[in-house]
C-alpha cells in the first residue's frame, strides 16, 4: 500500500465528528508544502508522526469534547 493510499485508508476509517478537524490539519500540510509555506523542519514532522500513531492507536477525540475542555 502507498503512503497516499494509507493516508486515504485513515481519513475514510475517521469517525464523522473529526473529519472537519482532519480536514483543517492537512490543509495547513498542504499550505506548509507549498514553495512559498514554511519548511517541515525534523520537529514538525516527528510531531505529524506522534499524531498519526495517535490515531492509528484510536487516542483521538471529538473536536467538540476537545473545544469544551478547552473552553473554546
Amino acid at each position: 500500500m502507498t503512503t497516499r493510499e494509507a493516508l486515504h485508508h485513515l481519513v475514510d476509517e475517521l469517525p464523522e465528528e473529526q473529519t472537519e478537524l482532519a480536514s483543517l490539519w492537512l490543509e495547513d500540510l498542504r499550505h506548509a508544502a507549498d514553495e512559498d509555506g514554511p519548511p517541515l523542519d525534523a520537529e514538525v514532522l516527528t510531531s505529524i508522526d506522534r499524531g498519526v500513531a495517535d490515531v492509528r492507536a484510536g487516542r483521538v477525540k471529538p473536536l467538540a469534547e476537545y473545544e469544551r475542555e478547552r473552553g473554546l
